[in-house]
């Protein structure tokens, strides 16, 4: 009890020599804000010396068996309150070669390094901001210092941790016994979408100086209770619902066993009705027919109609002939007449070029591939959306808000991680992440 009266009779003179005489709210709120860190760190160190003396008593024993000898080590944690030193018991078991702290196991404790909160804390910003910007906006709002690098270090961790769940996942959606008993005891959902997009990363080449784009490939999986437009002109408003999003930088090949394994997660293998939304990119559709042979393919109703105005700039030089020309089109294309549609882009061919060198041999190569997934009036019908919005703004989120920020040219592994990081968070992941992440603790 009279160290309790100190304590207090001691604070009471802190506080008193801190806040005193102050010349606005805001000088009074920032005094406070500070005095409630250095307490907040006060009393961490106290609450930690308190957990270590409920252990102290206790032998250190190895997983093999072996009783250890115990000696006194002292360490440092970077916490959300600021460094924070403690003392505690420490054995090393030479035949293992590993040493064990018991106060370490039990509190996720980390010798020299980032708390588990404020690493949780500063891959959220990480993944939010570019990391310079990030630092000094961490800063102001914790009062803590953390340098650009930090913060890249705390998102790559958070991304390699979605990685390991990855290949978890992987590993469940490809274990037979697992996909029988979810067919027997999981919850079938009605209807489900899917939906699949790229977009371009700046990455430094390994070996010299150059640097080039690759693809950021992007999944989502998603609800909606919203219906298309019954009219061309209408609104269109998508309100997606339980959204999740997976990414990597990497082949076709290497990103379909993702594909699959996001899938059974979400179940949507089980669906009753599956929608699979996407570009008309030949390698998106391989992975849907490779996985999902009876999902509905739709290409995307804007993408589709992105072909049109590059033909009615060859084929008219008048613009509002080719404007006419577009509607008159795009009406064809939404009723269903993909006949019409190829006849009106193969009116323009220009036959002395080559395929790839003619927007209008493109246009009437896209329509051709892809018109058993333009079947725009049955969608409708059916109540299903035409429009892939959702992965647009994911690819938007991920790849151009973060990934291309201004002057960014990343290496192929941060890249990955941070990008599957911030995946993660937009998919309201991160408490998972944290949680594999609060017990990592190496004993030092």
């Amino acid at each position: 009890m009279k160290d309790t009266t100190e304590i207090v009779e001691g604070l009471q003179i802190y506080i008193a020599k801190q806040v005193s005489n102050p010349q606005s709210l805001s000088e009074m709120e920032d005094r406070i804000r500070r005095l409630m860190l250095n307490i907040g760190r006060l009393i961490l160190q106290m609450w930690l010396i308190w957990e270590e003396g409920k252990i102290a008593k206790e032998e250190l024993v190895c997983d093999c068996g072996k009783c250890l000898s115990k000696q006194r080590r002292k360490a440092t944690s970077r916490s959300l309150f600021g460094p924070i030193s403690y003392e505690r018991d420490y054995g090393y078991c030479p035949e293992c070669k590993v040493g064990i702290c018991p106060l370490d196991e039990k509190l996720g404790l980390r010798p020299n390094a980032m708390s588990a909160e404020l690493e949780r804390l500063a891959g959220m910003v990480g993944v939010e901001q570019p990391f310079e910007q990030g630092s000094r906006l961490f800063e102001e709002l914790t009062l803590q210092p953390l340098s650009d690098q930090s913060l890249d270090k705390a998102a790559q961790a958070y991304g390699e941790e979605q990685i390991r769940q990855e290949e978890e996942w992987i590993e469940e959606a490809y274990d037979m016994d697992n996909i029988l008993k979810l067919k027997r005891e999981a919850k079938k959902p009605r209807r489900m979408y899917g939906a699949i997009d790229g977009g371009r990363v700046h990455i430094r080449k390994q070996n010299g100086p150059k640097s080039g784009w690759r693809e950021l490939k992007v999944g989502a999986w998603f609800t909606t209770k919203a219906h298309p437009p019954k009219k061309r002109g209408d609104t269109w408003t998508l309100r997606a619902e339980n959204v999740s999003y997976y990414c990597d930088i990497t082949e076709a090949e290497n990103f379909s066993p993702l594909v699959w394994a996001t899938a059974v997660q979400r179940q949507a293998h089980l669906a009753q009705e599956l929608i699979i939304l996407g570009d008309g990119a030949r390698w998106i559709w391989d992975i849907v027919d490779e996985h999902f042979p009876k999902a509905v393919q739709i290409v995307d109703w804007y993408h589709a109609c992105e072909y049109l105005s590059p033909v009615a700039h060859i084929a008219f030089a008048d613009k509002t002939d080719a404007e006419n020309w577009v509607e008159k089109v795009k009406t064809d294309l939404w009723n269903g007449d993909l006949d019409a549609v190829i006849e009106a882009c193969s009116k323009h061919i220009r036959p002395h070029l080559k395929p790839d060198d003619d927007p209008v041999q493109k246009a009437v190569t896209y329509y051709t591939n892809n018109r058993h997934r333009m079947d725009y009036p049955t969608y409708r019908a059916n109540g299903y959306h035409i429009g892939s919005g959702t992965i647009e703004s994911a690819v938007k989120q991920i790849a151009s808000q973060r990934m291309k920020v201004s002057g960014a040219i990343w290496n192929l592994d941060a890249a990955r991680k941070v990008s599957k990081a911030r995946a993660a968070y937009l998919s309201g992941h991160w408490g998972n992440l944290a949680d594999r992440r609060t017990h990592l603790s190496k004993a030092a």
